[in-house]
């Protein structure tokens, strides 16, 4: 063996455990290293599995969330449909139920206040009649006395101022003035303020008395809505035009002697609430104290009629005269 050959072997024998122990610390240091590689790429790994997991459960809570806010919206939004329906249903249900109990409460406000106004247009109808038969009984009354009147009086004047009293009864203003000749004068005024006191102050020619006058020439009952020319009055007064005067004439024999006139104008110009029938109560007294004063004329001029004859007196019993006398002029009734 050479040389070299021996060196190298002992060098081999001398380093083999050398090597020996060099490679078992390399491996050694290679498990150890490979140990740490696998725990360092185990921790790599689990953090970056940590992280994807971490990025997922991120992306997952949002996209749950997200749709949770969308089911949310759209749970909110049938809650909201389906309370609005509910509501609306409950509130027709209200409304109906509402107009249903109005109409009912106003069917009987209206039976009840139909009741009560049939009640009280019952009673109201019958307090009319009361009302109107004691107006027609008072103006029956009033009437009945101024007749009563008019046949008690014994003269001429008496008459007339029976005819004047009853028509001032009748009418708010009235006057009865006396034809003589072709003037008419005043004799007894009522409802005409200062002037009634003083009749006499009443001269008007027959074509300045207006109404009254065309109630002499017609010798008939005249309103101032006749004619145009009526509508001043009686003459002496005036007569608003809305107001309505009547005239009428006192006739004895077919002749005028007296006129009345009368209307419903109180002093102020507006009308008085008088019964709706004086016009004709007017007349009536007019044409009855015309008859008054014809019964008068005719016994005033009457003859007297002599006592009866006995049996005994033969002579036969003169006839009764005959009446030729004419009415009384105007000018002699005072």
């Amino acid at each position: 063996m050479s040389f070299e050959d021996r060196i190298k072997s002992v060098v081999d024998q001398a380093a083999a455990p050398l090597i020996k122990q060099v490679l078992a610390e390399a491996d050694t240091e290679r498990e150890a290293a490979i140990r740490e590689a696998k725990v360092q790429i185990f921790h790599d790994a689990e953090l970056a599995t940590q992280t994807r997991v971490a990025d997922a459960e991120a992306r997952v809570r949002a996209m749950m969330e997200e749709q949770y806010v969308q089911v949310r919206a759209d749970d909110r939004a049938a809650v909201e449909r389906d309370t609005r329906k509910q509501l609306e249903i409950e509130t027709d249900k209200k409304m109906r139920d509402a107009l249903e109990a109005a109409q009912n409460r106003m069917r009987i406000a209206l039976a009840d206040g139909e009741a009560k106004a049939a009640a009280d247009l019952k009673a109201a109808v019958a307090d009319a009649r009361v009302n109107e038969r004691e107006i027609e009984m008072a103006g029956v009354s009033r009437l009945l006395e101024s007749v009563r009147g008019l046949d008690g009086a014994t003269s001429l004047s008496e008459v007339l101022d029976a005819l004047a009293l009853a028509a001032a009864r009748e009418a708010a203003r009235a006057a009865v003035v006396v034809l003589r000749n072709d003037r008419i004068q005043g004799w007894r005024l009522s409802g005409f303020g200062p002037r009634d006191p003083q009749p006499k102050s009443i001269d008007l020619a027959l074509s300045e008395c207006g109404v009254i006058g065309l109630a002499i020439g017609a010798a008939r009952a005249v309103t101032t809505r006749d004619s145009e020319s009526a509508a001043i009055g009686p003459g002496f007064e005036t007569l608003p035009a809305d107001r309505m005067g009547l005239a009428v004439p006192v006739i004895v024999g077919g002749r005028v002697v007296a006129v009345v006139y009368a209307d419903a104008v109180t002093l102020d110009g507006h009308e008085r609430h008088v019964p709706s029938s004086w016009p004709e109560l007017i007349e009536v007294l007019a044409r009855h104290a015309g008859r008054c004063l014809e019964a008068l004329t005719t016994r005033k001029t009457m003859p007297k009629i002599p006592p009866p004859v006995s049996a005994s007196t033969s002579a036969a019993p003169a006839p009764l005269a005959t009446s030729t006398a004419t009415p009384p002029e105007a000018g002699n009734l005072v």
